[in-house]
């Protein structure tokens, strides 16, 4: 994003993955340059897959 629309605005658009989410690929979605967080669909349905992303998604940002 920086390289098309400048450091400004990369640096304040927030971008929202909304595709598929699961504990399975959250490391590798949350690891792409400008991703920042998180639609969780059908795997917010289930409480323990979701703590399970939340969990690395919160080790893996800091």
């Amino acid at each position: 994003m920086r390289s098309t629309f400048g450091a400004d605005v990369a640096d304040t658009v927030r971008i929202l993955y909304g595709g598929s989410v699961s504990s399975k690929n959250a490391v590798e979605l949350i690891g792409e340059p400008d991703v920042d967080g998180f639609l969780i669909g059908g795997a917010a349905l289930d409480a323990d897959e979701l703590a399970r992303i939340c969990r690395l998604t919160e080790r893996t940002v800091r």
